[in-house]
């Protein structure tokens, strides 16, 4: 029989997954770069060919002997990264296994490795948040930060956040007030200094912090959405008189970019009552590109539509910004009513 909490979810999840996605796309790139500057050659010799997804095999494999033997948190980073490397290596020869001809230069296989990848995102954040975390999550990732310090280091950020997860415990539990009296009992070191990736990351972050609160780059963001807006309605009402027969790809990348103007149509008015309902209108718009007008987009261009898929993220790193401010100004608009 088994139990309703058989599925316990990890806290820090968040950070595997992120390495994982990381360690994917590097393989990819390091991959196709590799080939093209060595002019794709062939591992093995006569009949035989060792492709790159056996590779991508047996670093997946490796990530899930060290899944299955090894329990610190340290051991699955290393698994989150090899198996990250492993997956890149896999899924870069998509295109051999949906073409008869074994294809490996499959146009639509950069779309399709696209997809792949937004899908992985999107589970990545919906397993965390698709039900309220439970007491007994709480106390397994509760007994998973205090089971480190038998490992490494217990610092005193793990400490707080062991605290804070036995908070949302059933305080009766006669394990959380064990929990809670070992805690007393193990001395908790300074905070270590971070990694060469964290700190990395933290200037990344610190960045795009200063880069959001300028109104300056809001305004050029904005700005933009409309004048790409515009380009688009234009381009449209065009290729409706001129070309009305249109492949596939070009069709897809039209309505879904035609769809994605209608909303920033609807942010621009939005703006005049809210700039919150504003903001929240042009962030739908600028998912609506990324999710669907650049898959179609890859269809096309290949690598090169990277940069607008950059600069899309981008955008949508600003306006996030600017819909959590206009979030925080609310309660003090109460207050002052």
């Amino acid at each position: 029989m088994f139990s309703k909490d058989i599925l316990i979810r990890n806290f820090d999840a968040e950070s595997y997954w992120e390495h994982f996605l990381i360690s994917a796309l590097f393989s990819i790139f390091s991959i196709r770069i590799f080939l093209k500057l060595t002019d794709y050659p062939q591992l093995g010799g006569g009949d035989f060919h060792i492709a790159h997804i056996l590779w991508g095999g047996f670093f997946m494999l490796g990530a899930i002997v060290i899944l299955l033997s090894f329990l610190n948190t340290s051991a699955m980073r290393i698994a989150s990264v090899l198996g990250g490397i492993g997956f890149g290596a896999f899924i870069d020869e998509l295109g051999k296994f949906v073409t008869r001809d074994n294809d490996y230069f499959f146009e639509p296989t950069i779309a399709l490795i696209y997809i792949i990848f937004v899908l992985l995102y999107l589970i990545s954040r919906f397993i965390p948040r698709y039900k309220k975390r439970t007491e007994k999550e709480y106390l397994v990732n509760t007994i998973e930060k205090i089971k480190e310090s038998a490992v490494n280091d217990f610092d005193e950020e793990d400490e707080r956040q062991a605290k804070e997860y036995l908070k949302n415990c059933d305080q009766s539990d006669p394990i959380v007030r064990s929990l809670k009296g070992l805690l007393h009992r193990i001395d908790a070191e300074p905070v270590s200094s971070p990694s060469m990736y964290r700190r990395a990351r933290n200037v990344l972050r610190l960045w795009y912090y200063r880069m959001a609160r300028s109104g300056l780059i809001l305004n050029i963001v904005i700005a933009f959405l409309i004048f790409q807006t515009v380009g688009i309605m234009l381009q449209s009402v065009v290729l409706f008189f001129i070309r009305p027969e249109l492949p596939l790809d070009e069709w897809g990348k039209l309505y879904s970019s035609t769809l994605s103007g209608t909303f920033v149509l609807i942010g621009i008015f939005a703006l005049r009552f809210s700039r919150k309902e504003g903001y929240r209108f042009f962030r739908i718009a600028i998912l609506v590109t990324i999710f669907l007008t650049e898959f179609f987009a890859f269809m096309q261009s290949q690598w090169y539509e990277l940069i607008s898929l950059s600069a899309n993220i981008f955008m949508l790193l600003i306006i996030n910004y600017a819909m959590m401010a206009e979030k925080q100004k609310e309660p003090t608009k109460e207050v002052l009513d």
